[in-house]
């Protein structure tokens, strides 16, 4: 390829429009599947489109824009150098992004906690296996800790070192049979989605759909 034809701020702009394209398809993975809201405000997808930003938008154009002379000896080296680390560094960012993202909401005892990827496969746990206990994505999970086994199974968890929603041989899929436990004992829940009203029409539409008693918030 000649670049004789081409200046330092249309070689920027090339760069920089491959670059948006690429951060356009990462942002509908990250908000469309990886980090659906309420998960993109709470775990973490603003540090990670921070991220992206910075390597995809920022710096990969910039070191173009810097080194960027037509008819410098190299230059396609350089080039395909800045290519080659923008590759590694967006690939490892989005290693660590789909790794980190909530793959199953898991309800232990009395509250819910979002799950990542890389915990739930350490535990045996792929999206194959996480199909059996719903559709929808993250896969909500009810925890199902018999009271006689509680105290054993938390001083299990503090002897292992391991958070106690970890423990997949309890996992049971949601039914009717747990909907009414969710909303009573959930009412932190009811309280976060009250003045958000997408998230209230979803939580209302689960635990209606699950047979729960309707919410009055």
């Amino acid at each position: 390829m000649h670049f004789s034809n081409i200046t330092r701020f249309k070689a920027f702009s090339i760069h920089f429009s491959i670059s948006f394209v690429i951060f356009l398809v990462l942002l509908y993975l990250i908000l469309g599947h990886w980090y659906p809201e309420p998960f993109f405000s709470n775990d973490g997808g603003w540090r990670v489109i921070r991220i992206i930003v910075g390597v995809d938008l920022v710096l990969g154009p910039l070191l173009t824009l810097i080194i960027f002379k037509p008819g410098k000896p190299g230059l396609k080296f350089d080039l395909t150098m800045i290519a080659l680390a923008q590759v590694l560094a967006l690939s490892w960012g989005i290693w660590i992004t789909y790794n980190q993202h909530p793959m199953a909401i898991v309800y232990t005892l009395d509250h819910f906690t979002p799950v990542p990827t890389y915990q739930l496969k350490a535990e045996g746990m792929d999206s194959k296996k996480l199909k059996q206990f719903g559709d929808t994505w993250p896969v909500l999970i009810f925890s199902d800790i018999p009271q006689e086994q509680q105290q054993t199974a938390l001083i299990n968890s503090l002897r292992e070192n391991k958070s106690l929603y970890l423990y997949t041989n309890y996992y049971k899929k949601i039914s009717a049979q747990y909907a009414d436990v969710l909303k009573h004992n959930s009412m932190h829940l009811e309280k976060y989605v009250a003045d958000k009203p997408e998230l209230k029409e979803r939580y209302q539409h689960a635990l209606t759909g699950l047979g729960a008693t309707q919410t009055n918030i």
